[in-house]
């Protein structure tokens, strides 16, 4: 019999982590997944034009810089950086770890054990992601998108892009203005809408040294 949920086969990553560097991805995935924003929407929100988050979580990049943190907590809406730094001694030994990734229709899950040298496994985290999108639905995405659309438009015809602003301030204008419902997906959409016009003035993304990725409004 078919699996109902069709569940992906399992993606495997390892590699050679310390301590420190498993606890900081446990707190930044559990922090990620509360907020309900997928890897994509969360490197966006810290002024990445790629799939950043992505990257560490299949551990093809090891770590995590201050400037990652303090974007991090910033796109997630961190208090304080104590909320996204483990207190780990003894910290800096590096072991084998394997992180397992099954996705389906409705969840992902995430199993991350340490490879342990005489040929077991030592389970370390086990996170479920539920599929947002997969209960929203058709209509009411492209209700949202089209709000999103409309109050871009009005920030763009006022002074707001004036000076190059960051996609987590916009957002969360954004946000404040039509309503909790709107992701950082739709808003995505909206400004990829707004970068395509051929005639100016036009909204332009601009790479920024310190503060990544924005946008900010062209005359010419």
């Amino acid at each position: 019999m078919k699996n109902k949920h069709n569940c992906s086969s399992p993606l495997i990553y390892k590699a050679m982590l310390s301590p420190v560097n498993v606890g900081m991805l446990y707190s930044f995935m559990i922090k990620r997944i509360a907020k309900g924003y997928s890897t994509s929407e969360v490197s966006f929100l810290m002024g990445y034009t790629n799939d950043y988050m992505k990257q560490k979580e299949e551990l093809n990049s090891i770590g995590f810089t201050y400037e990652d943190m303090h974007c991090f907590q910033h796109a997630v809406e961190e208090p304080s950086l104590r909320g996204l730094i483990p207190s780990i001694e003894n910290g800096s030994s590096k072991s084998e770890y394997q992180l397992i990734k099954i996705s389906s229709q409705v969840k992902t899950e995430f199993m991350m054990t340490r490879l342990e040298k005489e040929g077991g496994e030592t389970p370390i985290f086990h996170l479920i992601e539920n599929e947002t999108k997969h209960n929203v639905h058709k209509i009411t995405e492209q209700s949202i998108e089209a709000q999103a659309v409309a109050i871009l438009n009005v920030l763009f015809e006022g002074k707001l892009f004036y000076m190059p602003q960051s996609p987590l301030q916009i957002y969360q204008k954004c946000r404040s203005t039509i309503s909790e419902s709107l992701s950082p997906r739709h808003l995505q959409t909206a400004l990829l809408s707004l970068t395509k016009k051929n005639d100016f003035p036009k909204l332009k993304r601009v790479k920024s040294k310190d503060n990544g990725c924005m946008y900010e409004k062209v005359f010419e």
